[in-house]
């Protein structure tokens, strides 16, 4: 773990030095608009073909939807235990997600005018599942509530298939507890390609949503326009700050379970001491061992790409010399903008007030970013690489479209005319004032 001070001087050049500049690599670029290019014109041959090429050697046009009767098998085969708790996820997320809920409104405004917004979903949502090594039954969970909470008829999956073909028995199972019937096994950049164009066998969706390796976000950023995405999702990250009424065995756990992520996952600790930082480094050392010891070390995707327990994915912070810890901590935070935030303080409610930038805030020292990954309620899909700046968790919102509802009185026309003629006359568009106009001649 890198530990050292910081001050308030120093707050841009370390974030900047923690989060660098955004480099898209250029062959990754190439590679994806050459198979999303082949998949919109070669349909599902193309798919089968990449697909024997990336996962599954003998996959055929024929076989890339996965039988409804494999989904109703891996429901039934569902250990009891595993089954209750992806439904505690799913009615917690249900739960959080039927807040968001919009009301379509229509009102008179102040010239007679009849203004308001219809809210519809979209009618098709493609999600896209990872695959690797890793097991994520609970992305399911995350990126279906949601819209299915939205109205979203129609909800298919894309994932990528194992060397055998079959796709991971709890992701199928969780698809069934969630009602998609639809799963398709292709993964990818071409299975992004097929979301947003259609084959033969996949319709195109309104909506692609889902995390994925460089590959898979890159082929998002591509067809973006094309459909609706959620988000271009990098690595995962969280900052703690703690004060020392902090206990630092659990810091340093939730540190490790971001650190476990890996393909870049960042944890970064603010504490209120040098001696915490000191402490909670120990503690890291000690868990680290006590897991490894246990067989049961850092478990992550193969889609990842990404090794865990690197120097540089773990650091902390301390105040310098003459520093306020609390307004250090929500400098460093507001700047670094995190996708998960916990706050291991005696006030974390007061400390959140002075937060502005942060995708998920977590409050108190008993409530780390785990829950919030799999069965608080609140939604695990959220803004990294500093994005919380400026978006927010994957939501209702993603999967509804608003539509303006415009209605004019014969004095709404009358009372408004005029203005509209003087605004299109100064920016040159004479039939927009004629359109007017017209209007207001009547009667």
């Amino acid at each position: 773990m890198n530990i050292r001070p910081l001050t308030a001087a120093e707050v841009a050049a370390e974030v900047s030095r923690l989060r660098p500049g955004e480099e898209r690599s250029e062959e990754v670029a190439r590679t994806v608009a050459e198979i999303v290019a082949q998949v919109r014109s070669g349909g599902d041959a193309t798919l089968a073909e990449l697909t024997a090429r990336f996962d599954w050697p003998q996959a055929s046009a024929g076989a890339v939807r996965v039988p409804e009767t494999d989904i109703d098998a891996a429901v039934t085969g569902l250990d009891s235990e595993l089954r209750h708790a992806l439904l505690v996820a799913r009615e917690n997320c249900v739960w959080f997600h039927q807040h968001e809920r919009r009301r379509d409104w229509c009102e008179e405004g102040p010239f007679g005018q009849v203004l308001g917004i219809r809210y519809l979903p979209v009618e098709r949502a493609g999600l896209y599942v990872p695959g690797g090594l890793g097991s994520y039954a609970s992305t399911v969970i995350m990126n279906t509530v949601p819209a299915q909470v939205a109205g979203v008829r129609e909800l298919f999956i894309c994932t990528p298939p194992g060397r055998d073909g079959r796709v991971n028995e709890s992701v199928l199972a969780a698809a069934g507890l969630m009602g998609v019937r639809e799963v398709y096994r292709v993964g990818g950049a071409q299975a992004v390609a097929a979301m947003a164009y259609g084959t033969e066998s996949i319709r195109r969706a309104d909506v692609i949503c889902g995390p994925g390796n460089a590959y898979v976000m890159e082929a998002k950023r591509q067809v973006f326009g094309s459909v609706g995405i959620d988000g271009l999702a990098g690595p995962s990250e969280v900052v703690v700050v703690a004060d020392e009424e902090a206990r630092p065995e659990w810091v340093a756990a939730d540190l490790l379970a971001q650190e476990e992520h890996g393909s870049g996952a960042q944890a970064v600790l603010f504490a209120w001491s040098e001696g915490f930082c000191a402490r909670v480094e120990m503690a890291v050392a000690s868990l680290r061992a006590e897991l490894d010891s246990a067989g049961a070390g850092p478990s992550v995707s193969s889609e990842t790409l990404g090794a865990a327990g690197t120097e540089d994915s773990l650091c902390a912070f301390y105040p310098g010399v003459g520093e306020d810890p609390s307004a250090l901590a929500a400098a460093l935070v507001n700047a670094y903008a995190p996708e998960h935030l916990e706050l291991h303080l005696s006030a974390p409610r007061a400390f959140a007030e002075r937060i502005s930038s942060a995708g998920a805030i977590f409050l108190g020292q008993r409530t780390p970013t785990a829950f919030g990954d799999y069965v608080a309620g609140s939604n695990h899909v959220l803004p990294t690489g500093g994005s919380a700046r400026f978006a927010g968790p994957l939501s209702v919102d993603t999967f509804l479209r608003a539509s303006s509802l415009v209605e004019l009185t014969g004095g709404a026309v009358h009372g408004l005319a005029p203005h509209l003629s003087r605004l299109a006359r100064s920016e040159g568009f004479g039939f927009h004032r004629l359109s007017a106009e017209l209007r207001a001649r009547e009667g």
